[in-house]
Parts: C-alpha cells; sequence; structure tokens
C-alpha cells in the first residue's frame, strides 16, 4: 500500500514539474516574442501620447532663468 502510494505521488510529481518546465518555456518565448514588446511599447506609449499634449501646450515659457556662470 505504502508503494503504492509513493508511486503515485513520484508520477505526479514527475508531471507537474514537466508541465512548470513546459509553462515556464512558452511564457519565456512569449515575452520575447516581438508581438509582447509591441503591445507592451503601445501601451506605455500611448499612454504618453496622451498626457504629452497637455503637458506642452505648444508653448514656449515667456522668461527664463538666469544662465548658470561658466568659470
Amino acid at each position: 500500500m505504502f508503494q503504492k502510494i509513493v508511486n503515485g505521488a513520484a508520477l505526479l510529481g514527475l508531471i507537474l514539474s514537466g508541465s512548470l518546465a513546459g509553462g515556464t518555456y512558452f511564457g519565456y518565448k512569449y515575452v520575447t516574442s516581438p508581438q509582447f514588446k509591441n503591445k507592451i511599447k503601445n501601451a506605455l506609449l500611448g499612454d504618453v501620447t496622451k498626457v504629452l499634449p497637455s503637458a506642452i501646450s505648444g508653448q514656449m515659457p515667456k522668461t527664463t532663468g538666469l544662465g548658470i556662470p561658466m568659470k
């Protein structure tokens, strides 16, 4: 009886470790794919392009500060 339990646990461990290794491999392939890179760029740059026009407002400052003295 004990041997059946140990064999079952060993088989379950082998199946789980194989599925983790496969999941890790496919996860790595997904993260390093060009599609994932483009998806992340679009998500980040999409947010920047929404905020940037209101931050710049297309205007130059009317006054500037003092220059830094060069010695």
